[in-house]
């Protein structure tokens, strides 16, 4: 049995930052530590939240991490990785020190397709801090071998991609750790993935799992509360492998579908479809449920007026001139 269950946790409450749309320039008012104005750490109380939950996952996935039966995976901002510092620690307390392999499998791998959204603009949108840099400077426990399978556009995108990008990025990541348990010959273990990241990336993995997609994206659907924890149970799993290339198997394995691109209206969601179990549960934080957002319309920076008179800006980063 290949991935059976998906954990999906928001990061913890974060410092902020500020955008100028008319210039497309992203400020901070303290120092980050990658040096990138969009990319901020946790403040004090997400940190006391990130330690709460890494209490919580430890003591769950005990028997997972035992077991070598769990994959993590991750948006590259700091603020998600900086949320899984102390969760990493405690997983990997549990391992010795010469189980290499265990070790190296439970590397988080920083999947850009999981990671925030910031709306369409007609200037290039951020992009977190290379993996190399990340693992060398701040989280030696990250996989910077690894490749994200998915990469958002470099001006961002409207909500309705959004949802097709976190869709594909996750269909790619269940089929990725499916084979590479069958390729292990360990086809048949229930497998749990733990996935860290933002809050509108996270409402799209809930409609993308389940298929469930409301008429109105602003509706409040799936939750997101910082440090919130939401848990998916697998509803049709794909065929068991085989080491034959017999016409029935082969016959199964096309039949299964991982990524339908009209996941939208398909009624059953990636990889098989989920059961959403828990929605943002907040049980094992001291201070509940803090900080839910959900969608207001479609975040854009496409066009605005400039209210010095200089015309709109638009997403080619061309000029306007509106006629009064």
């Amino acid at each position: 049995m290949p991935v059976k269950e998906i954990y999906i946790l928001r990061h913890g409450h974060r410092l902020a930052w500020s955008l100028n749309p008319r210039t497309g320039k992203y400020t901070s008012n303290h120092p980050f530590p990658t040096r990138l104005p969009a990319d901020p750490p946790l403040a004090s109380h997400g940190v006391r939240q990130a330690q709460e939950t890494a209490a919580h996952l430890s003591e769950a996935f005990a028997d997972l991490i035992k077991q070598d039966r769990l994959r993590v995976y991750s948006s590259l901002f700091y603020r998600c990785l900086e949320t899984l510092h102390p969760v990493m620690e405690a997983i990997l307390e549990q391992v010795p020190a010469h189980d290499v392999k265990r070790r190296r499998n439970l590397q988080v791998r920083g999947e850009r397709g999981l990671g925030e959204w910031f709306g369409r603009a007609w200037f290039v949108q951020p992009r977190p801090a290379d993996p190399e840099r990340l693992r060398n400077e701040f989280f030696p426990w990250l996989d910077d071998s690894y490749a994200s399978r998915v990469v958002p556009p470099e001006n961002g995108e409207r909500i309705h991609d959004l949802h097709d990008r976190v869709a594909r990025a996750l269909a790619r990541v269940i089929q990725d750790v499916d084979e590479e348990y069958a390729r292990a010959g360990r086809g048949n273990e229930e497998v749990t993935v733990l996935i860290c990241g933002h809050a509108a990336p996270i409402i799209a993995s809930g409609r993308a799992l389940t298929g469930e997609v409301p008429e109105d994206w602003d509706e409040e659907d799936f939750r997101c509360f910082t440090c919130g924890l939401s848990k998916f149970v697998r509803r049709k799993l794909p065929p068991p492998s085989s080491s034959t290339s017999s016409g029935a198997q082969k016959e199964a394995d096309e039949e299964y579908c991982y990524h339908d691109e009209d996941w939208r209206n398909n009624g059953t969601g990636v990889a098989g479809g989920w059961d959403c179990i828990w929605n943002s549960d907040c049980r094992h934080l001291s201070q509940g449920e803090e900080r839910g957002w959900h969608f207001h319309g479609d975040e854009s920076f496409d066009s605005y007026e400039d209210l010095d008179g200089r015309g709109v800006k638009t997403s080619d980063g061309g000029i306007h001139q509106s006629k009064l």
